[in-house]
């Protein structure tokens, strides 16, 4: 009798854990799955630090904007990074991460542009920032990006927990014809991430080229980064003037306006693109099928990269590579300024 109350114990406990297991997982719809998806990762070692970082591009549905003649292609990135001694233990060396989209041929017939809707943008760790549902929105690009700088050394959390952990907002940002989005961690870390959302509108009928670039900085190594180059030509037409076959070509599907909102999640579409395409009142066409031509750009150029970081920046190279963090000097001046 003792037996079998400690079996029924036993299987009880191991059901909470299951129980438990699953409610902490992460909703994610299966349409969160990019229709393409990219990803590279880099290494590089000075001075007894090797500073490892990956990134993962997804790009997901094209909607064509009527009001604006265009298609509009999402696309979202996570990179992340962490730092190691060459026996293999953490050491805490990573101090500023940056994403750069650059618009490059064609620019009159290509806009980027990004969402206002908290789930754009996110970063880990930070001190600040709001936190929102990144789970049906980064969780599968995160987990690729992580399991790919796993092959260097395992990353401080999970994908899971990483969206569970971002919180909104940036240090330094651009927008434009060039997107910058940067985060300054202090003191430095160890293992950081962040995931980034936005949008580039591109005419019917045009081939345009742009960037995107992920970087890691820090002290000694200088900057391990990834990069792509990204030409996309976009639909002859309007799909309201298509044949039936090119709307198979491209995968077009007609949304009717009432169920457009309901379905935005599913869709990956922004807040304001559902807003402005019920404002115009009609069928919405959505592409799933839109190609895209990437070439990884190794190696990334070194001193274009820094030179972009210290364009924005309050402090020269000596300070922000050297062996003290200024970010942390600001924060305590700060601080002191407040006392």
């Amino acid at each position: 009798m003792m037996l079998r109350n400690r079996k029924v114990a036993v299987n009880m406990i191991i059901a909470a854990v299951l129980i438990m297991n699953i409610l902490l997982m992460p909703v994610v719809s299966a349409y969160e799955n990019p229709v393409y998806n990219w990803k590279l990762k880099k290494a590089v070692s000075y001075g007894g630090i090797n500073a490892y970082t990956a990134a993962d591009v997804g790009r997901f549905t094209a909607p064509y904007i009527p009001s604006r003649n265009a298609y509009e292609y999402n696309y979202r990135i996570t990179g992340v990074g962490e730092t190691r001694t060459s026996s293999g233990g953490s050491t805490a060396a990573c101090r500023v991460q940056a994403v750069e989209i650059k618009e490059l041929e064609n620019k009159a017939n290509q806009a980027m542009w990004t969402s206002t809707d908290s789930q754009r943008i996110g970063a880990w760790p930070r001190s600040d920032g709001n936190s929102a549902y990144y789970a049906n929105v980064a969780y599968t690009i995160s987990s690729i990006a992580i399991s790919y700088i796993n092959s260097y050394a395992n990353f401080a959390i999970s994908a899971a927990t990483l969206v569970s952990s971002l919180l909104s907002g940036c240090d330094e940002q651009q927008d434009g014809e060039t997107i910058w989005r940067e985060w300054e961690y202090d003191p430095d870390k160890t293992d950081v991430g962040h995931f980034f959302w936005w949008l580039n509108d591109i005419k019917p009928g045009q081939t345009v080229k742009f960037s995107v670039g992920d970087y890691l900085f820090g002290p000694s190594y200088e900057v391990a980064g990834v990069k792509w180059t990204f030409t996309v030509t976009a639909p002859s037409r309007a799909p309201s003037k298509m044949t039936e076959v090119e709307k198979k070509k491209y995968g077009i599907e007609v949304i009717p306006l009432n169920q457009l909102k309901t379905r935005s999640s599913e869709l990956n579409l922004a807040p304001e693109t559902v807003e402005e395409l019920i404002e115009y009142g009609e069928p919405v066409y959505v592409a799933h099928n839109l190609p895209v031509e990437v070439v990884s750009c190794e190696p990334i150029d070194k001193e274009e990269v820094i030179s972009k970081l210290l364009e924005g920046s309050k402090y020269s190279r000596k300070e922000l590579f050297g062996p003290v963090n200024p970010f942390v000097n600001k924060t305590n001046k700060s601080e002191e300024s407040l006392s």
